[in-house]
């Protein structure tokens, strides 16, 4: 039987922690702290947390298979999502259809943003970002 209680999560105490980023940089040099996670906390249905960008810098294009929804926090920048851009800012909120080729690219501020996935755990996220799978399909075609 699942709980039926509420998680509170105080996100302040949390961003005190190390964020996590990518040892890629072609993949950008944005960060984030998941704050909902199975099995790290007991949620299901829902992964989330939050993303900040630098001045000037990117969450490269990519793709997953989950719709992801995007809440502005603060800043402002520009959503890329299927080849087209769309200015965001504070107070915005961006639907991300699943499988769409998207990313972030902050203006002269940081740019910070809440996401959410319909997943119980960040885990079953797979990131497959555009260069790296363009790379990928020359070094196939080279071979035939």
């Amino acid at each position: 039987m699942s709980s039926r209680k509420p998680l509170i999560i105080d996100v302040g105490a949390q961003s005190q922690n190390t964020p996590s980023s990518f040892a890629e940089k072609e993949r950008g040099n944005a960060t984030w702290h998941t704050l909902l996670s199975s099995p790290g906390t007991k949620t299901t249905s829902l992964t989330g947390g939050i993303a900040t960008c630098p001045p000037q810098g990117t969450l490269a294009l990519h793709r997953h298979k989950q719709a992801e929804l995007y809440y502005i926090l603060s800043g402002s920048g520009e959503v890329e999502v299927e080849g087209e851009r769309y200015p965001v800012s504070k107070n915005n909120l961006v639907w991300i259809p699943g499988d769409a080729e998207h990313g972030v690219f902050c203006s002269d501020n940081e740019l910070s943003w809440l996401y959410v996935f319909p997943e119980d755990s960040f885990d079953n996220i797979v990131y497959r970002f555009t260069s790296e799978v363009k790379g990928l399909a020359g070094k196939i075609k080279s071979k035939l």
